[in-house]
């Protein structure tokens, strides 16, 4: 009987066990600890006696450090998976070093879970149709494309976007309060602005509507992201992250 294993058992790793566990025997490894069937890490780690079953498929979830691909590749010789899928957010060319799929997760923190059976699955790699059906049993929407890169750009992208949308919503509401302007009159305006271009069908020009929450970024996600990618976003985010 095949298995599949996850190992990382932060926020990504526990909702994707939580999604593929109603279809899939599965087995769990967080740092530090033991190999151990899901339904038993998730009362107290047991050591997997006598050897992983044949691994159908690795996940990899936990964060990218110096050592990441060392050490995916050293579970990929530990498990010998018929296929390897990275869920971090790694540097672009991470995957390909690994002989790995990327197949970032997007959603809301903490609640993943929900997130991954509701947003569509991005996986990047030139065997993506491997495993396409091996989500979709797990009522996951799939979209394929041939290269890691591609989807381990478009991740990075996604949490940079987001800290340019913070920080120029964080701006529009300094601007509000300098001019004595309320600042549910911007997002009224840009609700009327979406629905209006909604109406002529244009919703290609739609624009986030953000709450202005005047504090520095925080998170494991925006900031630390920044890091993989060369940008004058990046240091704009960075310097008005500051004020």
């Amino acid at each position: 009987m095949k298995c599949s294993v996850v190992c990382g058992m932060g926020e990504i790793g526990q909702a994707l066990a939580e999604v593929l566990s109603g279809n899939y025997d599965l087995y769990v490894k967080d740092a530090g600890g033991e190999f151990s069937r899901y339904k038993d890490f998730m009362f107290d780690q047991v050591a997997v006696s006598g050897g992983l079953p044949e691994v159908d498929v690795l996940h990899i979830c936990f964060p990218y450090s110096e050592t990441f691909i060392d050490d995916v590749l050293h579970y990929v010789h530990y498990t010998n998976p018929a296929t390897t899928v990275i869920h971090s957010t790694v540097p672009i060319g991470t995957s390909r070093a690994c002989n790995a799929l990327h197949s970032p997760v997007i959603g809301r923190h903490p609640h993943l879970a929900e997130s991954i059976r509701t947003m569509t699955k991005f996986i990047g790699g030139s065997f993506a149709s491997d495993v396409a059906d091996y989500f979709r049993r797990a009522g996951i929407e799939v979209y394929l494309t041939d290269k890691q890169e591609s989807t381990e750009l478009s991740k990075i992208l996604c949490t940079t976007s987001l800290g340019v949308y913070v920080e120029w919503t964080k701006d529009i509401k300094r601007q509000c309060d300098k001019y004595g302007v309320p600042f549910e009159l911007w997002t009224i305006w840009t609700n009327e602005y979406n629905d209006g271009y909604e109406r002529l069908n244009m919703s290609t020009v739609h624009r986030p509507n953000l709450v202005p929450i005047q504090t520095k970024i925080s998170g494991h996600c925006v900031l630390p992201n920044l890091k993989f990618i060369e940008s004058k976003f990046v240091d704009l985010i960075e310097e008005m992250n500051d004020v």
